[in-house]
C-alpha cells in the first residue's frame, strides 16, 4: 500500500474511533471498538441529568386526557444546532452518534450528545446525481449494521431532474459514502426504513424505499427492495397503498413492515377507481395501517376503527413498533383536532381503545404528532400543540393545515400499552426553555411539513427533532434537538 493511501486509512480508522467514543462519553452509551463491537454486554444507563449550559424546562406527569396532573423529576432540554433547514429528521447511531437530515445537501452531526453541530455534506454518487436539489432529505440509521442512510427526493438528474430518489450510505458514521438512484418512477416524499433479511440472506438487513408513484403528491406508494447492502434495487410488483402521502413507517423485530395514510382522495379522486385496494366508503378519512408480513412482497390495508384524520395530509412518523411486536399509531382526530394513541398486539388487525394524549395545558394539536417506540411499553411522542381557546381552522381544500401558535411538546410512556398508561410530558416552549421568549411556531405561521420526528438512542433514550421560529411552511427554521431527562 502506497505511504499516502496507508496514511488516508489509518486516519479514517482514527477518526471512527474518536466518533464513537467522544459520543459514547457524551451519552452514557458503551463505547464501540473498530469492528462495532460494544465493549460490554450492554449499553450503560442514560444520564439522569442534563449537562451544564442547556436549556430545560420542568415535566408533568399526567394519565389520559390530561388527567391525574402530577409535577414530576423529569425535564425536557432542547439542543439548538445553531444552523437553519427545515423538514428534518432524526437519528442515533450505536455509540450515541447524532444525526440530523437538512432538506438538501447532507447531514448534522454530534458526536457529544447534541451540545454541538456540524454539518456533514454528502458528495456526489457515482453516476453523478447528488443532493444539491431535491426536497425532503431524510436520515435513518439501520440498527443491525448502524449504517447511515441519506437520501433526497424529486429532483434526481439521471431521472430526467423532475423524478427519483438520490440514495447515499456511510458505514463510518459519514466519513465516506455511497450510494445509488432509485425509483425514478417516484416523485415526492421518499422514505427508507430497513428491517431484518428473509432468512438465509447474506446481507442482514433489508431495505426498503417507498415513493410517491404516478403523480407528484398523493397517488399510489410504490416499494423498492435491495438485499444486498443496496448494491440493486427490486421494484416491488404491489404497491403499498393506494391513498395521499403516507407516513415514513417502522419494522418490526419479525420483519413485519408498517406504515400509516390517511384514507383520503381529495388529492386523488383515480383512489376510487383502485382494484388493487378497493376503496371502501366506511373507511373514508380513517387511519390506515399498511402491513406486509412477507418483506414488502404483498401489503394489507388496517383502518384504526373510530379514527377520522382527513386533516394529515403531511406524512410523518405516527406508526411506530416496540421490540415485543406491539404496534402504535397516533393521530390528530379531525373531530376534536386532539392527539390520540392506539396499539395493536395482532399486527394491526384489531386496536386498543384510543387514548388522548395531548399535554396538560395545550388545548389543540397540529397534524405534526410522531412516535417512536423501543422496549415492551416505552414510547416517546413529539408534536406542535397550541394553547389558544378557539379550536384552529384550515384553508380551503387542505384540511388539517393549522396555522401558530404552537408549542414543541414531547412525551414518553414507558407503559404505553396497558389500560392505563402514565405519561410524563415536558413543553418546552416556555421562558425558561427559550433564551428571548419566542415559542417554536409564532402566531399565523405555518409549521414545515416535517417536523417533531423522533429516534431512540441504543441506551433508550428517545430524541426528538423540530425546526423552530419558521415564517412559514417553507420557511427554514432553526434545527434543535430535544430529549427528556431522566427517561426513567
Amino acid at each position: 500500500m502506497r505511504r499516502s493511501a496507508w496514511l488516508s486509512a489509518l486516519a479514517l480508522l482514527l477518526t471512527s474511533l474518536v466518533l464513537g467514543v467522544s459520543a459514547a462519553a457524551a451519552s452514557g452509551a458503551t463505547p464501540a471498538g473498530p469492528s462495532g463491537a460494544s465493549g460490554t454486554a450492554g449499553p450503560a444507563a442514560p444520564s439522569s441529568s442534563p449537562p451544564a449550559g442547556v436549556q430545560c424546562t420542568p415535566a408533568q406527569s399526567h394519565g389520559p386526557n390530561r388527567t391525574d396532573v402530577r409535577a414530576s423529576p423529569s425535564q425536557g432540554c432542547l439542543y439548538p444546532t445553531g444552523y437553519k433547514n427545515m423538514s428534518p429528521s432524526i437519528q442515533v447511531s450505536r455509540t450515541g452518534v447524532l444525526f440530523i437530515a437538512r432538506a438538501t445537501g447532507g447531514v448534522l452531526r454530534s458526536i457529544d450528545g447534541g451540545r454541538h453541530w456540524s454539518a456533514v455534506n454528502v458528495p456526489k454518487i457515482a453516476n453523478g446525481d447528488d443532493h444539491t436539489s431535491g426536497v425532503h432529505g431524510y436520515v435513518h440509521i439501520d440498527p443491525r449494521t448502524d449504517r447511515v442512510y441519506y437520501l433526497t427526493s424529486l429532483a434526481a438528474r439521471s431521472c430526467g431532474g423532475k423524478s427519483g430518489s438520490v440514495i447515499s450510505w456511510s458505514d463510518n458514521l459519514g466519513l465516506t459514502w455511497s450510494g445509488r438512484t432509485v425509483g425514478c418512477d417516484t416523485y415526492d416524499w421518499g422514505k427508507l426504513v430497513t428491517g431484518p433479511a428473509p432468512k438465509g440472506n447474506a446481507y442482514p438487513s433489508a431495505i426498503y424505499f417507498m415513493g410517491v408513484g404516478l403523480h407528484l403528491v398523493g397517488g399510489q406508494r410504490f416499494v423498492y427492495r435491495s438485499l444486498n447492502a443496496g448494491v440493486t434495487w427490486q421494484r416491488m410488483d404491489r404497491i403499498a397503498s393506494a391513498t395521499t402521502e403516507a407516513g415514513v413507517g417502522a419494522t418490526a423485530p419479525d420483519g413485519t413492515i408498517y406504515f400509516d395514510y390517511p384514507e383520503f382522495t381529495g388529492f386523488d379522486p383515480s383512489r376510487l377507481q383502485n382494484t388493487t385496494y378497493p376503496y371502501v366508503p366506511e373507511n373514508k378519512c380513517r387511519e390506515m395501517i399498511a402491513v406486509s408480513e412477507d418483506y414488502g412482497v404483498t401489503w394489507r390495508q388496517q383502518p384504526i376503527p373510530g379514527s377520522l384524520a382527513c386533516g394529515e395530509l403531511y406524512g410523518q412518523q405516527r406508526v411506530a413498533v416496540d421490540r415485543a411486536g406491539t404496534v402504535y399509531a397516533v393521530w390528530v382526530d379531525d373531530t376534536d383536532t386532539q392527539l390520540y394513541l392506539s396499539y395493536s398486539r395482532d399486527r394491526a388487525r384489531t386496536w386498543s381503545t384510543p387514548v388522548n394524549v395531548m399535554a396538560p395545558g395545550t388545548t389543540f394539536s397540529l397534524i405534526h404528532g410522531d412516535i417512536v417506540a423501543d422496549a415492551a411499553g416505552h414510547v416517546v411522542i413529539a408534536g406542535l400543540q397550541t394553547t389558544v381557546p378557539t379550536r384552529p381552522t384550515s384553508p380551503a381544500g387542505f384540511p388539517g393545515l393549522y396555522a401558530g401558535p404552537a408549542h414543541a411538546i414531547i412525551t414518553e410512556s414507558l407503559n404505553a400499552d396497558s389500560a392505563q398508561p402514565r405519561f410524563t410530558t415536558a413543553d418546552l416552549d416556555t421562558p425558561a426553555a427559550s433564551s428571548n421568549g419566542s415559542i417554536t411556531l409564532s402566531n399565523g405561521q405555518y409549521g414545515d411539513e416535517a417536523n417533531a420526528y423522533l429516534a431512540f438512542s441504543r441506551n433508550g433514550v428517545g430524541w426528538a427533532v423540530f425546526s423552530r421560529k419558521t415564517a412559514g411552511s417553507n420557511d427554514q427554521g432553526v434545527l434543535t434537538a430535544a430529549r427528556l431527562f431522566p427517561t426513567r
